[in-house]
């Protein structure tokens, strides 16, 4: 995983990863399958599309425009993976590798990202189960820890 935070954001006596639920619709190698159901599930569950303006990047998955990047201060190409401070259900994309105990390389559509057993998770997972059959939510553990 290489994610970066900015020293602003750092506080070193926090634990650096913080425990987080996922729903997930689908995963796949395509990043134009999984806009494409990004933006049908938005419209399907009737949430926000929140795609960051993420694009795809060899080196990195996914990444920021250059100009986010400078914005951010980091060195071009970046990405945040979801998950450190946008709890909320909506439609993004992210890049599996950047999360633990997801499979490497594919394209994520999420839907909902909150705290651990939240009512807004189970909710976000029925109504997604409604229209993906095979929707599921994963627990994983998120880098909000400092820059190396």
């Amino acid at each position: 995983m290489r994610t970066l935070v900015l020293a602003a954001d750092c506080d070193p006596k926090q634990p650096p990863f913080r425990d987080k639920e996922f729903v997930v619709v689908r995963s796949t190698p395509s990043f134009d399958e999984a806009t494409k159901t990004a933006a049908e599930a938005a419209a399907g569950l009737g949430i926000k599309l929140n795609r960051r303006g993420l694009s795809p990047n060899l080196r990195t998955g996914l990444t920021f425009s250059r100009e986010e990047c400078a914005r951010r201060q980091f060195p071009y190409p970046c990405y945040v993976p979801r998950g450190r401070a946008d709890n909320g259900t909506y439609a993004s994309v992210e890049w599996s590798s950047e999360y633990e105990r997801f499979d490497r390389a594919l394209y994520v559509v999420m839907i909902a990202s909150h705290e651990l057993g939240s009512r807004e998770t189970r909710r976000a997972l029925e109504a997604a189960r409604r229209i993906y059959p095979a929707a599921y939510s994963k627990r994983v553990k998120v880098y909000v820890g400092c820059q190396q």
